[in-house]
Protein backbone atom coordinates (compact mmCIF):
# COMPACT_ATOMS: atom_id res chain seq x y z
CA UNK A 1 0.00 0.00 0.00
CA UNK A 2 0.98 3.37 -0.98
CA UNK A 3 1.51 6.43 1.81
CA UNK A 4 -1.29 8.04 -0.24
CA UNK A 5 -3.64 4.98 -0.16
CA UNK A 6 -3.00 4.80 3.50
CA UNK A 7 -4.40 8.19 3.77
CA UNK A 8 -7.20 8.10 1.31
CA UNK A 9 -8.62 4.88 2.82
CA UNK A 10 -8.44 6.39 6.28
CA UNK A 11 -10.26 9.43 5.00
CA UNK A 12 -12.93 7.20 3.08
CA UNK A 13 -13.45 5.28 6.14
CA UNK A 14 -14.42 8.42 8.65
CA UNK A 15 -17.91 7.90 9.24
CA UNK A 16 -17.73 11.52 10.85
CA UNK A 17 -17.13 13.09 7.64
CA UNK A 18 -20.66 14.80 6.11
CA UNK A 19 -19.70 13.49 2.65
CA UNK A 20 -18.15 10.24 1.44
CA UNK A 21 -14.89 11.28 -0.09
CA UNK A 22 -14.91 9.07 -3.11
CA UNK A 23 -18.50 10.34 -4.01
CA UNK A 24 -17.67 14.09 -3.71
CA UNK A 25 -16.27 16.72 -5.97
CA UNK A 26 -16.14 19.70 -3.81
CA UNK A 27 -13.37 22.09 -3.74
CA UNK A 28 -11.48 20.34 -0.60
CA UNK A 29 -11.69 16.70 -2.08
CA UNK A 30 -10.76 18.08 -5.07
CA UNK A 31 -7.80 20.15 -3.86
CA UNK A 32 -6.58 16.94 -2.01
CA UNK A 33 -6.63 14.95 -5.18
CA UNK A 34 -4.34 17.61 -7.05
CA UNK A 35 -1.71 17.40 -4.14
CA UNK A 36 -1.39 13.69 -4.66
CA UNK A 37 -0.99 14.33 -8.31
CA UNK A 38 1.31 16.67 -8.20
CA UNK A 39 3.36 15.31 -5.09
CA UNK A 40 5.12 12.08 -4.90
CA UNK A 41 4.39 9.42 -2.64
CA UNK A 42 7.82 9.70 -0.41
CA UNK A 43 6.84 13.01 0.94
CA UNK A 44 3.87 11.39 2.96
CA UNK A 45 5.59 9.10 4.57
CA UNK A 46 4.85 8.86 8.30
CA UNK A 47 2.48 11.71 7.93
CA UNK A 48 -1.29 11.72 9.10
CA UNK A 49 -2.62 13.70 6.86
CA UNK A 50 -6.22 15.08 7.95
CA UNK A 51 -9.11 16.86 5.96
CA UNK A 52 -11.43 19.24 7.35
CA UNK A 53 -12.34 17.42 10.19
CA UNK A 54 -10.78 18.11 13.80
CA UNK A 55 -12.07 15.04 15.49
CA UNK A 56 -9.60 13.60 18.06
CA UNK A 57 -10.14 10.07 17.09
CA UNK A 58 -8.36 10.44 14.06
CA UNK A 59 -4.59 11.46 15.63
CA UNK A 60 -2.54 9.20 15.34
CA UNK A 61 0.53 8.70 18.28
CA UNK A 62 3.24 7.47 15.59
CA UNK A 63 2.51 9.95 13.18
CA UNK A 64 3.00 13.22 11.86
CA UNK A 65 -0.47 14.86 12.76
CA UNK A 66 -1.31 17.66 9.95
CA UNK A 67 -4.42 18.97 9.72
CA UNK A 68 -5.30 20.85 6.26
CA UNK A 69 -7.97 22.54 7.23
CA UNK A 70 -10.07 24.38 4.60
CA UNK A 71 -13.49 25.10 6.18
CA UNK A 72 -14.67 27.96 7.54
CA UNK A 73 -14.39 28.21 11.55
CA UNK A 74 -18.48 28.00 12.03
CA UNK A 75 -18.54 24.23 10.99
CA UNK A 76 -19.26 21.78 13.13
CA UNK A 77 -15.87 19.59 11.71
CA UNK A 78 -13.88 22.53 12.95
CA UNK A 79 -15.14 23.43 16.69
CA UNK A 80 -12.78 21.16 17.47
CA UNK A 81 -9.81 23.29 17.45
CA UNK A 82 -11.06 25.13 20.17
CA UNK A 83 -9.83 22.28 22.20
CA UNK A 84 -6.65 22.94 23.72
CA UNK A 85 -6.07 19.42 24.83
CA UNK A 86 -7.24 18.54 20.74
CA UNK A 87 -4.73 21.35 19.31
CA UNK A 88 -1.78 20.39 21.35
CA UNK A 89 -1.83 16.91 20.06
CA UNK A 90 -1.75 18.12 16.17
CA UNK A 91 1.79 19.12 15.16
CA UNK A 92 0.47 21.18 12.81
CA UNK A 93 -2.38 22.78 10.89
CA UNK A 94 -2.91 24.30 7.02
CA UNK A 95 -5.05 26.86 6.07
CA UNK A 96 -6.21 27.95 2.57
CA UNK A 97 -5.52 31.35 3.26
CA UNK A 98 -4.22 34.51 5.54
CA UNK A 99 -8.18 35.48 5.58
CA UNK A 100 -8.97 31.94 7.39
CA UNK A 101 -6.19 31.55 9.40
CA UNK A 102 -6.73 35.08 10.96
CA UNK A 103 -10.18 34.04 11.49
CA UNK A 104 -9.54 30.97 13.45
CA UNK A 105 -6.85 32.49 15.19
CA UNK A 106 -8.98 35.65 16.20
CA UNK A 107 -11.86 32.97 17.37
CA UNK A 108 -9.65 30.13 19.08
CA UNK A 109 -6.17 31.62 19.45
CA UNK A 110 -4.36 28.53 17.40
CA UNK A 111 -0.73 28.96 17.78
CA UNK A 112 1.39 30.57 15.08
CA UNK A 113 4.01 27.89 15.24
CA UNK A 114 1.88 25.17 14.41
CA UNK A 115 0.00 27.39 12.11
CA UNK A 116 1.18 27.48 8.23
CA UNK A 117 -0.87 29.24 5.21
CA UNK A 118 -0.77 27.07 1.58
CA UNK A 119 -2.90 28.51 -0.52
CA UNK A 120 -5.21 26.79 -3.09
CA UNK A 121 -3.89 25.97 -6.96
CA UNK A 122 -5.80 24.94 -10.38
CA UNK A 123 -4.22 23.19 -13.10
CA UNK A 124 -2.87 25.70 -15.96
CA UNK A 125 -6.15 26.74 -18.64
CA UNK A 126 -4.86 27.47 -21.69
CA UNK A 127 -5.81 30.69 -23.86
CA UNK A 128 -8.86 30.94 -25.55
CA UNK A 129 -10.81 33.40 -27.64
CA UNK A 130 -14.02 34.42 -26.22
CA UNK A 131 -17.57 34.38 -28.24
CA UNK A 132 -18.21 38.11 -29.48
CA UNK A 133 -22.06 36.97 -30.11
CA UNK A 134 -23.44 37.73 -27.10
CA UNK A 135 -21.87 38.10 -23.49
CA UNK A 136 -21.92 35.15 -21.37
CA UNK A 137 -22.09 35.03 -17.44
CA UNK A 138 -21.75 32.44 -15.47
CA UNK A 139 -22.37 30.85 -11.89
CA UNK A 140 -20.54 27.95 -11.29
CA UNK A 141 -21.05 26.93 -7.23
CA UNK A 142 -23.47 25.69 -5.18
CA UNK A 143 -26.94 27.28 -4.46
CA UNK A 144 -26.45 28.51 -1.12
CA UNK A 145 -23.85 30.61 -1.91
CA UNK A 146 -25.66 33.27 -3.48
CA UNK A 147 -28.16 32.16 -6.63
CA UNK A 148 -30.82 33.13 -5.65
CA UNK A 149 -29.92 36.53 -5.31
CA UNK A 150 -28.06 36.09 -8.61
CA UNK A 151 -31.38 34.91 -10.52
CA UNK A 152 -33.28 38.11 -8.59
CA UNK A 153 -30.59 40.87 -10.05
CA UNK A 154 -30.35 39.13 -13.81
CA UNK A 155 -34.18 38.71 -14.07
CA UNK A 156 -34.73 42.80 -13.30
CA UNK A 157 -31.53 43.57 -15.52
CA UNK A 158 -33.17 42.01 -18.50
CA UNK A 159 -30.49 42.47 -20.97
CA UNK A 160 -30.02 41.58 -24.71
CA UNK A 161 -27.38 39.41 -25.77
CA UNK A 162 -26.50 38.35 -22.62
CA UNK A 163 -26.93 35.06 -21.08
CA UNK A 164 -26.62 33.10 -17.72
CA UNK A 165 -25.39 29.57 -17.21
CA UNK A 166 -25.95 27.67 -14.34
CA UNK A 167 -23.95 25.15 -13.42
CA UNK A 168 -24.86 24.56 -9.82
CA UNK A 169 -26.13 21.62 -7.87
CA UNK A 170 -25.79 19.54 -4.71
CA UNK A 171 -24.82 16.30 -6.65
CA UNK A 172 -21.11 17.81 -6.11
CA UNK A 173 -21.10 16.43 -2.85
CA UNK A 174 -22.52 13.10 -4.02
CA UNK A 175 -25.76 10.74 -3.30
CA UNK A 176 -26.15 10.55 0.22
CA UNK A 177 -25.61 14.30 0.46
CA UNK A 178 -27.64 15.18 -2.96
CA UNK A 179 -31.09 13.12 -1.74
CA UNK A 180 -30.57 14.76 1.77
CA UNK A 181 -30.60 18.46 0.47
CA UNK A 182 -31.56 18.45 -3.17
CA UNK A 183 -35.21 19.62 -2.36
CA UNK A 184 -34.32 22.17 -0.55
CA UNK A 185 -33.34 24.25 -3.86
CA UNK A 186 -35.48 22.65 -5.95
CA UNK A 187 -37.31 25.97 -6.55
CA UNK A 188 -34.11 27.91 -7.16
CA UNK A 189 -33.28 25.18 -9.77
CA UNK A 190 -36.77 25.37 -11.18
CA UNK A 191 -36.50 29.16 -11.65
CA UNK A 192 -33.91 28.86 -13.74
CA UNK A 193 -34.93 26.18 -15.68
CA UNK A 194 -38.08 28.39 -16.39
CA UNK A 195 -36.64 31.88 -17.00
CA UNK A 196 -35.43 33.50 -20.30
CA UNK A 197 -31.91 33.79 -20.79
CA UNK A 198 -30.82 31.29 -18.46
CA UNK A 199 -29.47 28.06 -19.16
CA UNK A 200 -29.62 25.57 -16.40
CA UNK A 201 -26.80 23.35 -16.76
CA UNK A 202 -26.64 21.55 -13.53
CA UNK A 203 -23.61 19.57 -12.45
CA UNK A 204 -20.61 19.43 -14.74
CA UNK A 205 -17.83 17.56 -13.81
CA UNK A 206 -14.73 19.87 -13.37
CA UNK A 207 -13.06 19.37 -16.53
CA UNK A 208 -16.31 20.10 -18.43
CA UNK A 209 -16.53 22.99 -16.19
CA UNK A 210 -13.04 24.02 -17.31
CA UNK A 211 -13.89 23.73 -20.69
CA UNK A 212 -17.10 25.74 -20.68
CA UNK A 213 -15.40 28.93 -18.69
CA UNK A 214 -12.86 29.16 -21.73
CA UNK A 215 -16.64 30.46 -23.46
CA UNK A 216 -17.57 32.42 -20.37
CA UNK A 217 -17.31 36.59 -20.02
CA UNK A 218 -17.69 37.18 -16.55
CA UNK A 219 -18.21 34.86 -13.18
CA UNK A 220 -21.43 36.23 -11.98
CA UNK A 221 -21.07 35.36 -8.16
CA UNK A 222 -23.07 37.89 -5.49
CA UNK A 223 -21.80 35.62 -2.46
CA UNK A 224 -23.26 35.27 0.61
CA UNK A 225 -21.05 32.84 1.64
CA UNK A 226 -17.72 33.47 3.79
CA UNK A 227 -15.44 31.91 1.41
CA UNK A 228 -12.18 30.62 2.78
CA UNK A 229 -10.35 31.20 -0.44
CA UNK A 230 -12.77 30.16 -3.32
CA UNK A 231 -11.26 27.59 -6.23
CA UNK A 232 -14.48 28.33 -8.35
CA UNK A 233 -12.99 32.19 -8.84
CA UNK A 234 -9.27 31.21 -9.50
CA UNK A 235 -10.11 28.91 -12.38
CA UNK A 236 -12.80 31.72 -13.83
CA UNK A 237 -10.29 34.26 -13.39
CA UNK A 238 -7.73 31.83 -15.01
CA UNK A 239 -9.77 31.23 -17.56
CA UNK A 240 -10.29 34.82 -18.97
CA UNK A 241 -13.28 35.36 -17.75
CA UNK A 242 -14.18 39.38 -15.24
CA UNK A 243 -14.83 38.27 -11.57
CA UNK A 244 -17.63 40.46 -10.37
CA UNK A 245 -18.08 39.54 -6.35
CA UNK A 246 -18.82 40.75 -2.79
CA UNK A 247 -16.11 41.38 -0.42
CA UNK A 248 -16.89 38.81 2.08
CA UNK A 249 -14.62 36.30 3.14
CA UNK A 250 -11.20 35.46 1.36
CA UNK A 251 -12.51 36.83 -1.96
CA UNK A 252 -10.89 40.01 -1.54
CA UNK A 253 -7.75 38.16 -0.91
CA UNK A 254 -7.83 35.34 -3.86
CA UNK A 255 -9.36 37.68 -6.56
CA UNK A 256 -7.66 41.07 -5.83
CA UNK A 257 -5.96 42.83 -7.63
CA UNK A 258 -8.62 41.96 -10.83
CA UNK A 259 -11.78 41.37 -8.95
CA UNK A 260 -14.37 44.00 -9.79
CA UNK A 261 -15.88 43.87 -5.73
CA UNK A 262 -19.56 45.06 -4.29
CA UNK A 263 -18.96 45.48 -0.26
CA UNK A 264 -20.81 42.90 1.17
CA UNK A 265 -24.47 44.17 2.64
CA UNK A 266 -26.20 41.82 4.82
CA UNK A 267 -29.67 43.61 3.69
CA UNK A 268 -29.74 41.21 0.66
CA UNK A 269 -31.75 44.03 -0.96
CA UNK A 270 -28.89 46.66 -0.90
CA UNK A 271 -26.30 43.92 -1.75
CA UNK A 272 -28.58 42.99 -4.88
CA UNK A 273 -28.86 46.44 -5.87
CA UNK A 274 -24.65 46.98 -5.69
CA UNK A 275 -24.34 44.07 -7.08
CA UNK A 276 -26.60 45.08 -10.18
CA UNK A 277 -24.67 48.15 -11.07
CA UNK A 278 -21.50 46.22 -10.90
CA UNK A 279 -22.19 43.72 -13.11
CA UNK A 280 -23.95 46.32 -15.80
CA UNK A 281 -20.84 47.93 -15.62
CA UNK A 282 -18.84 44.87 -16.11
CA UNK A 283 -21.23 44.03 -19.11
CA UNK A 284 -20.84 47.38 -20.80
CA UNK A 285 -17.06 47.29 -20.81
CA UNK A 286 -16.03 43.98 -21.52
CA UNK A 287 -14.91 44.35 -24.67
CA UNK A 288 -12.99 48.12 -23.81
CA UNK A 289 -9.38 48.00 -24.97
CA UNK A 290 -8.59 48.92 -21.03
CA UNK A 291 -10.15 45.66 -19.76
CA UNK A 292 -9.21 43.31 -22.65
CA UNK A 293 -5.06 44.03 -21.71
CA UNK A 294 -6.47 44.11 -17.81
CA UNK A 295 -7.56 40.26 -18.89
CA UNK A 296 -4.05 38.80 -20.58
CA UNK A 297 -2.62 40.17 -17.18
CA UNK A 298 -5.17 38.56 -14.93
CA UNK A 299 -4.76 35.43 -17.31
CA UNK A 300 -1.22 35.35 -17.10
CA UNK A 301 -1.10 36.00 -12.86
CA UNK A 302 -3.47 33.54 -11.76
CA UNK A 303 -2.53 30.98 -13.83
CA UNK A 304 1.54 31.52 -12.30
CA UNK A 305 0.13 32.19 -8.78
CA UNK A 306 -2.33 29.31 -8.27
CA UNK A 307 -0.76 26.87 -10.49
CA UNK A 308 -0.31 23.55 -8.89
CA UNK A 309 3.47 23.26 -10.25
CA UNK A 310 4.31 26.26 -8.08
CA UNK A 311 2.00 25.37 -5.04
CA UNK A 312 3.71 21.52 -4.95
CA UNK A 313 7.01 23.36 -4.14
CA UNK A 314 5.08 24.74 -1.48
CA UNK A 315 4.07 21.55 0.22
CA UNK A 316 6.97 19.41 -0.60
CA UNK A 317 9.43 22.31 1.08
CA UNK A 318 6.82 22.11 4.12
CA UNK A 319 6.59 18.03 3.81
CA UNK A 320 10.53 17.55 3.98
CA UNK A 321 11.20 19.72 7.05
CA UNK A 322 8.14 18.37 9.18
CA UNK A 323 9.43 17.48 12.66
CA UNK A 324 7.13 15.97 15.55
Amino acid sequence: MTEKERILNKIESDTSRPVLFSESHGGSENQLRLLFKYVPDEYFKKINLILNNANPSLLEKDKINVLWMQHFVNQEEAKNLGSKEFVDRLDYIIFNSHWNFEKFQYQFKIPENKSIVIRNAVEKIEHHEKPKDKINLIYHTTPWRGLENLLNIFKKMNLKNVELNVCSSTEIYGKKFSEKYDQKYKSIFDECKNSNNINYLGYLDNTKIIELLKKMHIYSFPSIWPETSCISAIESMAAGCNMVTTSLGALYETCSPFGKFVTFDGNFHNLDDKFQIKLNECIENYWSNENQELLKLQVDTMNRTYSWEERSKEWIFFLKNLKN
